[in-house]
């Protein structure tokens, strides 16, 4: 009997204990006298630093009106290519010159 009351005794000082470290902290915290933790610290840190990259991004103008071209239009545009490099002129010049 006597050890279940010693027990009761040490673990009722625990519950006091801890709840006036709780109440403690949450004064504290209200004062904003308590400092952040480490990881708590980076976290934020780390999140200030998203934020500012992705309004760096917002800030930066897309153009989201550029077409892809079609693969029919890359074959049209590489041909074109091909015909304005093999004008008579130019193939001379290349000829003339011995560049390629």
């Amino acid at each position: 009997m006597i050890s279940v009351y010693i027990v009761f005794i040490f673990e009722a000082s625990l519950v006091v204990k801890n709840g006036l470290e709780g109440k403690m902290k949450e004064a504290d915290t209200a004062k904003g006298v308590l400092s952040k933790s480490e990881r708590q610290a980076r976290l934020e840190k780390e999140h200030d630093d998203m934020l500012k990259k992705i309004n760096k991004i917002k800030s930066t103008d897309f153009d989201n009106t550029k077409r892809i071209e079609r693969p029919e239009e890359v074959l049209e545009r590489r041909a074109k290519e091909r015909e304005r490099r093999n004008v008579w002129y130019r193939r001379t010049w290349r000829w003339i010159t011995r560049t390629e």
